[in-house]
């Protein structure tokens, strides 16, 4: 295992490109550790494309961060066609940290009201493009459970080498559990000295049951990828 800062708090955006969306930089502390995990999720998904669904037990467990710093490694680092998808419709984090609100999301194309291809918004990293939540209304169960929902990384794996979707939290909410079936791999994302054990293993259950796969975990101040075969030992 090697240290991993903390990953909750948001860093602030530099200077707006025009019309590609500005990015956060990666803190230097960060960039090794999120290059390992990035060479982690390549080990466990092999195949051409990769959909990897980002979670956690709870809420405030850095999500939204580490979603969008290891599409900034994917595009940057290693040359990867890469979207990060904004799916927790319930609090919009990446949309307003990137200032996406009022634009076509995922809500709008859930709705059949845009196509994913409306939806796109590219980024100042080469490769990166990002989605919002979308201006559109609705209950975000009912949205992402429909065709459009999960079929969503499906469809953008056609257009990218990696799709990253912050579900936001697992538990207590089912939207989450909805995306897992459509993904290649689901990533926990813990936060250090403060989830439990028993609640991350509630959280792999419950991904479990929906018929998702959890092929790693990133431990905030602290990165392992972990194999599915060997995640049950945590």
């Amino acid at each position: 295992m090697t240290e991993m800062p903390q990953a909750a708090e948001e860093a602030p955006i530099k200077g707006l490109g025009s019309h590609r969306v500005a990015l956060p930089e990666v803190p230097p502390a960060f960039a090794a550790e999120v290059d390992l995990f990035r060479q982690g999720i390549e080990s466990a998904l092999p195949g051409p494309t990769r959909r990897v669904l980002m979670t956690s037990a709870t809420s405030g467990e850095g999500v939204t961060t580490l979603s969008l710093f290891v599409g900034i490694s994917l595009a940057a680092r290693a040359g990867r066609s890469v979207c990060v998808v904004d799916a927790n419709l319930r609090s919009s984090g990446l949309t307003r940290w990137l200032g996406l609100e009022g634009q076509l999301g995922v809500s709008d194309v859930c709705q059949g009201l845009a196509e994913w291809s409306d939806a796109l918004r590219p980024t100042e990293t080469e490769g990166l493009y990002v989605i919002g939540t979308g201006r559109a209304g609705g209950e975000p169960s009912v949205l992402l459970g429909s065709v459009a929902g999960r079929e969503m990384a499906k469809n953008l794996a056609t257009r990218f080498d990696y799709v990253l979707i912050d579900g936001g939290r697992t538990l207590g909410q089912v939207e989450a559990s909805l995306l897992a079936p459509s993904v290649d791999g689901t990533v926990l994302v813990v936060r250090a000295n403060h989830t439990k054990r028993e609640v991350l293993a509630k959280a792999e259950k419950e991904i479990r049951s929906h018929g998702g796969r959890v092929v790693g975990s990133i431990l905030n101040r602290r990165t392992f990828p972990i194999p599915d075969a060997v995640y049950r030992r945590l």
